[in-house]
């Protein structure tokens, strides 16, 4: 729909689109796109920051549709934005909105060199997606299970995959992976030897689901048209998955890992990642928004009884849900690790302190911070006005109105008078007549727009953080003004699909093992406990952040496993267990 796209491009006019197209880069804009679709959900995926759209058209198809059904889009288009301050309080920022309709982009494909570059040959070899599925993966462990050796041929999509040190790829592909320490696709590594070795018995770690799509890409290959930013020279690699699952929720929802590398000389201050979205439910002119923050939960849900302008079949030629409305919301699942920080004395991990917050402040713990703002804003107008310059990104990112001013409670959320601060539009439910909430503000009709930050928080050069979200969905809810409990029930499945089991020979239908490590965060030692499980343990192992074997234990395994603190930094590390029966399980901890 380019007549809604050039309706609500807030960030740039056409007259300046033009004149930043007429600037060298050197890379060129990714055109590779590919589909997630294994359940009942069908996902557009490209390569440049954004996701869920054609570069015109949005498709986040949900349901699938059987037969003759229309195809209708729970979203129009998402983009990832990230931005800090550098030691000199100069702003380095990317983002993505609609520029790929008009030939503009602040992302390249491919990875980065340590010094934080890339070349025009790397942007071309990688503006393309790997896949991978459960009957290869499972294919292939089988194959390896019997007798300790792989036997047969070994899947395509195995041996192409891009983890770290494959003998394979270069043959299949015609280029070579790098072999730096942020590592590529995740693999299991049967032998803990740090390299991708298909003939040795590793394949591609999808979380056991049964589809799974890997990409990399970075903001370095060229001039941001897209915001004008300075580059930030990260490297962002992305793994997208599906379950086909009889649980509903898990069926109708997509999952997505992100990994952030910065390859800076410098570090990067007060850094927000965010999430942003224009979520068209079905018709795109009558949507509310709002957040729950319990759930890390941004969503979406249609503002009357009926979606459309006038009916079901008014919305300038695009589907609807009509009557049967859902709500569609984003979760994140894990959230960026951050050390608390202070400013002038007072806690500011909740982003209250006027940013860039003070380089020389230390940390004294790691937190994991999860949705830390929810902002948003309606077609192509901002309360206050404004909308244009590179700052404006990262203001809706830090909670703030493109002139600066800080959201506030109540209302549309702009009041400059008010310093009745707040980091979250609307975080009470639509159907709390008390809350704030677009439907107890009776909001007007408009095209929504939602942010959702994380952050603040510090990366050093060469450090590597992490968050992963799902798209969620609840079919056919009541409203206007909506219970929103079948969707938090969607979000926590979810949550404890990702918490449990992410690797398994068996189908994710099943309800995930229940595993503890206590005390999480652990100080001097904690317990890892198992118990639940079926089969004996063979071997547990602990990896750092960025893929490093940090230990295996492998006998005298009983019910538990003491795990000491030892040699193992501030920061966060993943256990994987095997057992005998070589079933796989894994989860997260945090060192202090």
């Amino acid at each position: 729909m380019l007549k809604k796209l050039l309706l609500s491009f807030p960030f740039f006019s056409i007259c300046s689109l033009l004149i930043i197209q007429s600037y060298a880069q050197d890379c060129l804009i990714s055109t590779a796109a590919t589909d997630l679709d294994a359940n009942n959900v069908n996902a557009r995926l490209a390569i440049g920051g954004d996701l869920w759209w054609s570069g015109s058209d949005g498709r986040y198809i949900v349901p699938k549709p059987v037969g003759n059904d229309p195809e209708v889009t729970a979203f129009h288009v998402g983009g990832l934005w990230i931005g800090g301050f550098d030691s000199g309080s100069n702003l380095k920022l990317a983002g993505q909105v609609y520029g790929r309709a008009f030939g503009k982009t602040d992302y390249f494909p491919g990875p980065l060199s340590g010094s934080g570059q890339t070349i025009l040959d790397d942007c071309i070899n990688y503006d393309r997606f790997w896949t991978t599925n459960s009957t290869d993966i499972n294919a292939h462990i089988a194959d390896w299970a019997d007798n300790g050796v792989i036997d047969g041929p070994i899947p395509q999509s195995i041996l192409a995959w891009p983890g770290r040190g494959n003998p394979f790829f270069e043959s299949i592909h015609g280029f070579e992976l790098p072999f730096g320490n942020q590592g590529m696709a995740p693999f299991y590594d049967n032998n803990f030897d740090g390299i991708y070795e298909p003939e040795n018995g590793d394949y591609p770690n999808i979380n056991g689901a049964d589809q799974g799509t890997w990409w990399v890409f970075n903001d370095a290959g060229g001039i941001h048209s897209e915001t004008g930013g300075n580059p930030t020279q990260m490297e962002i690699q992305v793994l997208a998955y599906a379950y086909a699952s009889t649980n509903e929720n898990i069926n109708n929802a997509t999952f997505y890992d992100y990994k952030f590398v910065n390859h800076a000389a410098d570090q990067i201050d007060s850094t927000y990642v965010a999430l942003w979205a224009d979520p068209d439910l079905g018709c795109y002119i009558d949507d509310y928004v709002g957040c729950d923050t319990a759930h890390n939960l941004g969503y979406v849900y249609n503002n009357d009884a009926l979606d459309g302008i006038s009916n079901c079949d008014d919305c300038l030629g695009l589907n609807t849900y009509c009557e049967e409305i859902p709500i569609v919301g984003i979760k994140i699942l894990r959230g960026v690790l951050a050390p608390k920080l202070y400013c002038n004395g007072v806690d500011a991990s909740d982003g209250l302190c006027n940013p860039p917050l003070n380089s020389s402040i230390s940390p004294d713990t790691i937190v994991e911070l999860g949705l830390s703002t929810f902002m948003y804003y309606n077609g192509n107008s901002f309360p206050g006005g404004g909308g244009g310059a590179t700052n404006d990104f990262y203001d809706l990112m830090s909670a703030s109105w493109p002139d600066g001013t800080r959201l506030t409670v109540g209302g549309d959320g702009y009041n400059p008078g008010s310093t009745d601060y707040t980091n979250f539009a609307f975080p009470s439910r639509p159907d709390d007549s008390t809350g704030w909430s677009m439907c107890t503000e009776g909001t007007p009709d408009a095209d929504r727009r939602m942010i959702m930050g994380l952050g603040p928080f510090r990366l050093a050069p060469g450090a590597i953080n992490e968050m992963s979200f799902a798209v969620i969905f609840a079919e056919d809810v009541p409203h206007p003004c909506p219970d929103i409990s079948p969707l938090l029930e969607a979000a926590d499945d979810v949550q404890e699909l990702h918490d449990g089991i992410i690797t398994s020979t068996e189908n994710l239908a099943v309800s995930p093992v229940n595993i503890q490590f206590q005390p999480n965060p652990m100080t001097s030692q904690a317990e890892l406990v198992f118990d639940e499980l079926e089969n004996s343990v063979q071997q547990v192992s602990i990896y750092s952040i960025d893929g490093k074997l940090m230990r295996v234990y492998d006998s005298n395994f009983g019910k538990s496993l003491t795990i000491e603190k030892g040699e193992l930094i501030q920061g966060m590390y993943f256990y994987k267990i095997l057992t005998e029966d070589f079933k796989v399980y894994s989860g997260k901890f945090v060192v202090q």
